[in-house]
């Protein structure tokens, strides 16, 4: 699954999930959720890749709802979250 994709369908998982991408974080690079672990870990691995932290969801969804109303498309929205995660995080 891209990043894309899970900022699209941000609301089918939990509060709770934390994202993890490939970097260097563009729209498609590859990501995964994960539940939140106890001790928060700044990357994992699998077979593929090294996921590196990007945002916990409960945290997107409030980005999201902060920009729906400067009638951004969704793709333009998806890209600032990623600039946050970037530069704010």
């Amino acid at each position: 699954m891209d990043l894309f994709q899970i900022l699209l369908n941000i609301n089918d998982f939990k509060d709770s999930e934390t994202i993890y991408a490939v970097e260097p974080w563009t729209l498609e690079s590859k990501a995964a959720v994960i539940q939140e672990p106890a001790k928060v870990i700044m990357q994992f691995a699998d077979s593929s890749a090294v996921f590196d932290y990007f945002l916990e969801i409960y945290l997107v969804k409030a980005l999201f709802k902060n920009t729906e109303n400067q009638n951004l498309c969704m793709r333009e929205q998806c890209q600032r979250i990623i600039e946050y995660a970037l530069h704010n995080a």
